[in-house]
């Protein structure tokens, strides 16, 4: 007896679906967003250098098993290696493992050992981090999911590692940026952003994290540039989420858009979005202590490149 064909209604069903988030893509782009974000992890491991052993060992103030104690539901190899020289070499190892993931080689070995050692860190010693520390994490887990080794990398170049990527690797980190940014949003409540937009006035003029004590200056511009931008900036995080789907519309199916309401879904809006997150981070980078947040959120937005805009910016750069 033939098998039935399949039914018009799930042939259409299917259609959006494989060529929306079950497509692949060139790797050049995710190839690009593991170099940037894996740039940034090291570069935060690396401030640790010097102080390992007192973060993490038996040389710390916290050390054996009080530390465990102190923290019981984290998980730590430092819980079970704690002699100084020892936590020295398996950070030493984790250092290795992570420029090894930078420049894919070994890629998805290297990377369970980076995010292995970082958990570990974070783990071991939690009163070091902060917020920023745990979307440091949630990347690094996502990451390294991935096959981003197939694109920008030594595995690719040497090993004939390069093939087609799924396009849910890119998107799922505009997701989280998207997340982030959104419930961030949502979560401002109160007179100073919804009512006198005081937030980035009290947020500068914070002695624990500010750089510059410039609260006279900051006080006189308060009307005119920074209840706008207060404005501004809340607005702009709380509609971040449906900037995202409406990117992953224009770039699934910009070609099959019609009508008044395709042509606004077909309009891309990285220029303005991802413009104004730059500046807003560089600004906030610029006037208080946030760490690597700011790297770390500018780093992500290369989620937001196609293989083909990575082709030609890497192209420009040959040239140049």
């Amino acid at each position: 007896m033939p098998t039935p064909s399949p039914t018009p209604t799930s042939g259409a069903a299917s259609g959006p679906v494989r060529k929306g988030i079950l497509r692949r893509e060139d790797p050049e782009a995710l190839g690009l967003l593991r170099i940037l974000l894996v740039a940034v992890f090291t570069a935060s491991m690396l401030t640790h250098v010097g102080a390992v052993a007192e973060y993490f060992s038996d040389a710390s103030p916290l050390y054996g098993d009080y530390a465990r104690r102190a923290f019981p539901s984290r998980f730590s190899l430092f819980f079970y290696v704690r002699d100084p020289w020892a936590v020295r070499i398996v950070y030493a190892a984790g250092v290795l493992a992570h420029l090894a993931w930078l420049v894919g080689l070994f890629t998805e070995v290297a990377a369970a050992a980076a995010v292995l050692v970082w958990i570990s860190m974070v783990g071991r010693n939690p009163l070091l981090y902060s917020l920023p520390d745990q979307l440091h994490t949630a990347l690094a887990l996502l990451l390294a999911a991935m096959p981003s080794g197939r694109g920008l990398s030594l595995d690719a170049r040497l090993r004939g590692k390069r093939r087609p990527v799924p396009v849910w690797c890119r998107w799922i980190v505009q997701l989280q940026m998207g997340v982030l940014y959104t419930a961030t949003g949502l979560l401002k409540t109160g007179k100073p952003w919804h009512g006198d937009g005081t937030a980035i006035y009290y947020a500068l003029v914070n002695p624990y994290n500010r750089h510059f004590d410039l609260a006279p200056w900051l006080a006189r511009i308060q009307p005119w540039i920074l209840r706008p931008a207060t404005y501004l900036v809340l607005m702009w995080e709380i509609v971040f989420g449906a900037f995202v789907v409406q990117n992953w519309v224009r770039e699934a199916w910009r070609r099959r858009l019609r009508g008044s309401v395709g042509r606004w879904l077909a309009v891309d809006l990285r220029p303005v979005f991802l413009g104004f997150g730059v500046l807003m981070h560089l600004s906030i980078q610029f006037m208080l202590y946030v760490a690597f947040f700011t790297p770390l959120c500018i780093a992500s937005y290369a989620a937001f490149l196609e293989p083909d805009e990575v082709r030609r910016l890497l192209a420009r750069c040959r040239r140049r």
